[in-house]
């Protein structure tokens, strides 16, 4: 083909895309696909470090919006730091999600000079997780100072408690509680609410002790235990406003062998709790004496903090037969001096050789719960 054709056809073509990318520009709306800069949303958040150093003092142009993404590995006690300058109305947000309830809160209202920049603190306690930063403004702008941005940086710290939960405990979901160790945890601004689910083999006196701690107004809890379907409540202890030394609460029940749930509302706050077994403190026969007939004295050892005592007697040393039991309440026993008290047994055959022995209780919402029986003395009844 000669050169002359060429350029010809070449020609039209350029003709026909000019004419085509004319008429799609006539046609298109008039819009500018921007991609958003590294913190302006929270995919492209700005990632900080717990217990970080200040950040560089940062613009914020008309009523724009800053990200920052924070993760902590543990419970533990957050704190949110600000500083601003030439501010006016600007504000930083820790939640978990956008649009989720605010967590932290510090802000500027008025406006404040370059060279006299104010901070501002919040404080909370929070569980392990992922939690974002929102700095926005307003877009006022001082006009007498320079480009007139608002200008902030933020701090954060992070005092861990060495402790978090991986999973969501409720009553159908407890964590499992071995009697007699001491579990430490915390209650937090996202997780209030803990569970736990223990058992009991033996019946008998238990301590329930707890300790929390915590620095700020916020921090409170409220203890309880129940039986197994949460019909009965065995015990509460709660209590708020204390130091760093912590504040703690102790308090006594009665159970029997079975299944029972510790319920703990705890905010803003670290906690350590136990519940310990302890036996009823036990009495002992010190003395039998049969002084009339078909009768017999009977001297024991006296108990503080008991509901009574229980007298058990038999002409079987081992006590496997003709058994019997007198159950005395503690204000019924006489004074036998030294601190040791005293009953009467009575109809008891003559000239016949008995055992003694004795044990405490306690009553408690309607049970009564035993020491184990003392070693028995004997006596020949006249």
């Amino acid at each position: 083909m000669k050169k002359s054709g060429l350029l010809k056809k070449a020609g039209a073509l350029l003709l026909a895309m000019s004419m085509t990318v004319a008429s799609f520009s006539t046609f298109a709306p008039e819009t500018k696909l921007t991609a958003k800069a590294a913190g302006e949303t929270q995919d492209t958040a700005t990632i900080l470090t717990p217990n970080s150093e200040w950040t560089a003092w940062t613009p914020l142009v008309d009523e724009g919006t800053h990200f920052y993404k924070v993760v902590l590995t543990e419970d533990g006690e957050f704190t949110l730091s600000a500083a601003f300058k030439n501010c006016y109305g600007v504000s930083a947000f820790l939640r978990k999600e956008k649009n989720t309830d605010i967590l932290c809160h510090v802000q500027t209202i008025f406006g404040t000079e370059e060279d006299a920049p104010v901070t501002e603190s919040d404080k909370r306690v929070l569980s392990a997780g992922t939690y974002y930063i929102e700095v926005t403004g307003k877009g006022v702008r001082n006009k007498d100072k320079g480009n007139g941005y608002q200008n902030y940086k933020i701090q954060i710290g992070f005092n861990g408690f060495g402790v978090s939960e991986t999973n969501e405990d409720s009553y159908d979901n407890p964590k499992k509680y071995v009697i007699n160790s001491v579990v430490t945890d915390s209650g937090t601004s996202t997780d209030q609410v803990d569970w736990y689910r223990f058992s009991i083999d033996k019946e008998g006196k238990y301590t329930f002790n707890i300790t929390i701690y915590g620095t700020y107004e916020t921090s409170q809890f409220e203890a309880k235990i129940y039986n197994s379907d949460l019909t009965e409540e065995k015990l509460s202890l709660k209590g708020g406003n204390h130091d760093e030394s912590g504040v703690n609460r102790t308090g006594e029940l009665y159970l029997v062998p079975g299944v029972y749930y510790i319920k703990i509302n705890a905010k803003d706050t670290k906690y350590s709790f136990s519940v310990k077994g302890s036996t009823i403190e036990a009495s002992k026969v010190t003395k039998v004496k049969s002084s009339k007939k078909k009768k017999a004295d009977v001297t024991f050892k006296g108990t503080t903090g008991v509901s009574g005592y229980q007298i058990q007697y038999s002409t079987d040393k081992k006590f496997n037969k003709k058994v019997k039991t007198k159950t005395f309440k503690a204000e019924k026993t006489e004074s036998a001096g030294n601190s040791k008290r005293k009953v009467t047994i009575s109809k008891l055959k003559r000239h016949k050789k008995y055992y003694f022995r004795v044990r405490t209780y306690v009553e408690n919402n309607n049970a009564r719960f035993y020491s184990d029986w003392s070693k028995a003395k004997s006596a020949k009844i006249k």
